[in-house]
């Protein structure tokens, strides 16, 4: 293999190293990375550094992450050959738009790219052990170097929406006699119904409807749980996702974007009640009332993301609860206090609320997202 091929082979696979980071990455973009590589010096870092952030960076936002991903992919120098070793100089910027500080990285004249597939250290390790550690741990002990990575981890949560059989049918190769379609087909055979044709009832998935407390007690989980309806509309289009503070809000017109930052920007930008107080009896409530009627709530599986904090009438949330009870399939109660546990369903809100739940899940980490994406399924 010549160096050239070498050089080119080293360049995709730090392309595919920026994928274990997050990066959406097509072959184009990395094709292009490799072209401007080449148009400038590849053996330079500094001509590397930047010929991949501006080829496969797309948000700014990013930057940090791409100057972390970089320094750990060329953080060891080629050291078989005993060329003069020289100092590159790179930088970049943070998400605020200031400068992150420059970075020295000792090379030789000619930069050699790692392959993880090399018995040395590899790059895909500390960042693998590191989710095993986000995994399991609380949602409120979050770093903001953490949420960063937090739509890459809540998407890879699968959420496989209940299903439901509907009076509609389909052609089968069992179920009920399709009488028009058998007599049509024995006219073939002088009347005689050989080739019996059947119908079966379809099956469809059951709407999925999440309402989430973002009130001031919900700080530390709202934003992750907010992540989490994200990559759920995105893998499933028949999901309605609301927040409630002290109104109730429909978020989902806003969750329409491939971006997560757009989309959860405009969706935070659209509450108006964002870390307020706490009023679940008046909005699921007003719930019931304009949208329980609607085909969204009817045989759907309703979420409900909050503590149970209740600051207003508990009878109220009771009656509210047991109406959405009748209307829904079922009514699932995601409490991210069932991480503690010392926790006892004691105040006033589940108190009135625990007789018309279905099921009762923690939601304080990935790992407890996780099992309630699979109490989804029963």
């Amino acid at each position: 293999m010549s160096d050239g091929e070498e050089l080119f082979g080293s360049l995709i696979r730090f392309g595919q190293h920026l994928r274990t980071h997050g990066f959406r990455l097509g072959p184009g973009r990395i094709l292009s990375f490799c072209r401007a590589a080449a148009r400038l010096n590849p053996t330079d870092p500094t001509d590397l550094y930047w010929a991949g952030r501006l080829t496969m960076v797309d948000d700014h936002r990013r930057f940090a992450d791409y100057d972390r991903a970089f320094s750990e992919w060329f953080s060891r120098a080629e050291q078989e050959q005993t060329a003069q070793e020289g100092e590159y100089v790179f930088g970049g910027w943070a998400d605020d738009g200031a400068p992150m500080g420059t970075q020295t990285v000792a090379t030789t004249q000619e930069v050699s790219v790692l392959d993880p597939s090399d018995d040395g250290p590899s790059s895909s390790g500390p960042t693998a052990s590191e989710d095993e550690v986000l995994r399991d741990k609380r949602f409120d002990h979050w770093t903001e170097e953490d949420l960063r990575r937090l739509h890459r981890l809540v998407a890879n949560i699968a959420v496989n929406l209940p299903s439901r059989v509907v009076r509609r049918t389909r052609p089968g190769p069992s179920g009920r006699i399709d009488l028009r379609r058998t007599v049509r087909r024995s006219l073939r055979c002088d009347g005689e119904p050989f080739h019996r044709a059947f119908r079966r009832r379809r099956i469809k998935p059951r709407r999925l409807v999440l309402i989430l407390d973002i009130s001031g007690s919900m700080a530390g989980f709202s934003r992750p749980l907010l992540h989490f309806a994200y990559a759920t509309r995105r893998a499933a289009h028949e999901v309605e996702v609301f927040c409630f503070g002290t109104r109730l809000t429909r978020i989902t017109p806003q969750l329409r974007w491939r971006d997560p930052n757009r989309s959860i920007e405009e969706a935070a930008s659209r509450v108006v009640d964002w870390e307020s107080g706490t009023r679940i009896g008046e909005s699921l409530t007003h719930y019931v009332r304009r949208y329980g009627p609607d085909s969204r709530n009817r045989g759907s599986v309703v979420l409900i993301c909050s503590d149970g904090l209740e600051r207003g009438d508990p009878a109220a949330l009771g009656s509210a609860m047991a109406r959405l009870s009748r209307q829904a399939h079922r009514v699932i109660w995601v409490n991210p206090l069932m991480g503690d546990p010392r926790f006892r369903p004691l105040t006033r809100g589940l108190i009135a609320s625990l007789p018309h739940i279905d099921s009762m899940v923690a939601g304080h980490n990935l790992a407890a997202l996780d099992q309630m994406a699979g109490v989804l399924k029963e």
